[in-house]
């Protein structure tokens, strides 16, 4: 088999796994799942809103969900793993969820976008977007856009560092499509760069005494040449460079005699 037809049929179960743990587990606020292959087996981490409802009692739940996942899904010794969303706000697909489920109950889409943004921007987030399509006031079809902070549309960063999901809301008009766009606070950009760092008062504190310490020792080291003749004092020469420059003026008239 081609390659190509390996990475789309892998690609073809991993969304089917995708509809299927939303569908199943939409009561517990589904945020996301992380599929890896271990020596042992595939593991699978789950994240929830709610994790008492995946697991169960006495964990009879988690055990149907890993027999699903072996025989329906042809998994190797599935390892399922049941981790909390600690920041529903930050979770990009919990809040389409809620978004879609507020305009299922009748609420006015621009309130609703509006109220989301403000709860996914109060929780931190550096940039946020919601887009809902469809037939919002009349009988055709658009798109409102409700978006602040910064974030990042094309290239590297927005396919890793943003977190993206998708919702539908059913009414009687027809269906409504849910998009939200979060960017967390804790991403580093490739283009943020920084030189250097703020120095604290501590450290600025340490910096001084140390350098007083390495003065003090200089001041104390010129005190003992001094004591110990290492260092003459201006103007003064001594005995021996006396006689060195009487010798050195003697050989000079010396010479200038022979020459003569």
């Amino acid at each position: 088999m081609p390659a190509e037809r390996i990475f789309v049929k892998k690609g073809i179960k991993r969304a089917e796994l995708e509809e299927y743990l939303e569908n199943e587990l939409e009561r517990a606020g589904y945020g996301g799942m992380d599929l890896r292959r271990t020596p042992t087996g595939t593991r699978v981490t789950i994240y929830v809103e709610r994790p008492g409802i995946v697991i169960g009692r006495k964990g009879k739940s988690v055990q149907r969900l890993t027999e699903i996942l072996a025989q329906k899904f042809g998994m190797e010794n599935p390892q399922v793993e049941i981790s909390d969303v600690k920041v529903p706000e930050l979770n990009a697909r919990i809040m389409a969820r809620r978004v879609a489920f507020a305009l299922s109950q009748g609420r006015y889409f621009r309130r609703v976008g509006y109220m989301m943004l403000r709860r996914i921007m109060q929780a931190g987030a550096r940039g946020a977007e919601i887009v809902i399509s469809g037939k919002l006031t009349g009988e055709h079809a658009r798109s409102e856009r409700f978006y602040d902070g910064y974030l990042k549309k094309a290239g590297e960063p927005a396919s890793e560092l943003v977190d993206v999901g998708y919702a539908v809301a059913k009414l009687k008009p027809g269906v409504l499509g849910v998009k939200v766009r979060i960017m967390p606070p804790d991403v580093k950009l490739p283009d943020e760069i920084k030189i250097g760092g703020e120095v604290s008062e501590e450290e600025e504190m340490k910096a001084g005494e140390s350098k007083g310490e390495s003065t003090a020792e200089g001041a104390e080291k010129e005190e003992t040449l001094e004591s110990a003749g290492g260092l003459p004092e201006e103007g003064v020469i001594s005995e021996g460079s006396d006689k060195t420059t009487e010798d050195q003026v003697k050989r000079e008239e010396g010479k200038s005699d022979g020459d003569t």
